[in-house]
């Protein structure tokens, strides 16, 4: 059934793998992040310091932590947080290099979702400049080739049903449950939900005796414009000696 599920989400323009294929190492997010930063600063940004000859308007950043997004211990997203402090030795043009980082980060419509999560200002006595301090939070998905919308499928639970024939012989009924993890952007989360409904529901197998029911769902988490949204199908098949 699982087979069916994904050739099914395919078909219906959701990417769609198996939960056990996310491998969140593969994700990428720097090159995002000179997307967003590298035009503030004319291109002088640099990773964790400063090469001495620096110019006085420069970006540098390093990344400050990890963190997954489960779903039934799944890793299917990753939210990579970074630190980036923005110079320049005089106040005005350092405010319009923040106006300009806040705007393009509001803007971005990449695959990744990047969002501002705390801002600070100070000054350096040396080399006397104006600073900005942003910490920035990518989340994305944990696939090499992300695209959206997209859909993580895998088995949450089996229950059976006692011995249909008799002592000698087992024939039971087995209901399985599979969870489709969808993840869309925050205004395209319903829309997503009700295409997967009308793709999925009434899908049969070769190896089930009923077709796919709708049993449920839930979000698992909300990051930047990204919802991950867990639905639970089930269908029953038959076991037997």
């Amino acid at each position: 059934m699982i087979d069916a599920i994904l050739s099914a989400l395919n078909a219906a323009g959701v990417t769609a793998w198996r939960s056990s294929d996310a491998d969140h190492s593969r994700a990428d997010t720097v090159p995002g992040l000179f997307t967003l930063v590298a035009p503030v600063v004319d291109g002088d940004l640099w990773p964790v310091q400063l090469p001495n000859d620096a110019p006085l308007t420069n970006g540098v950043y390093s990344l400050a932590g990890q963190g997954d997004i489960e779903v039934d211990g799944y890793r299917l997203g990753r939210i990579d947080t970074y630190v980036l402090s923005l110079r320049n030795p005089t106040f005005d043009p350092l405010r319009t290099m923040t106006d300009d980082l806040i705007a393009r980060v509001a803007a971005h419509a990449g695959l990744e979702s990047w969002e501002i999560t705390d801002a600070a200002t100070d000054y350096e006595f040396d080399p006397r400049q104006y600073r900005a301090h942003f910490e920035l939070q990518a989340t994305s998905l944990a696939t090499e080739t992300p695209a959206l919308p997209a859909g993580f499928v895998h088995p949450v639970q089996a229950d059976a049903e006692p011995n249909a024939i008799g002592t000698f012989q087992v024939r039971q009924t087995v209901h399985e449950h599979i969870a489709v993890a969808l993840v869309a952007e925050q205004g395209d989360l319903e829309a997503q939900r009700q295409a997967c409904l009308a793709t999925l529901l009434g899908l049969e197998a070769d190896d089930a005796v009923s077709p796919l029911e709708y049993a449920g769902g839930q979000r698992v988490a909300v990051s930047g414009r990204l919802v991950f949204w867990r639905e639970l199908y089930r269908y029953q098949r038959l076991i037997y000696t």
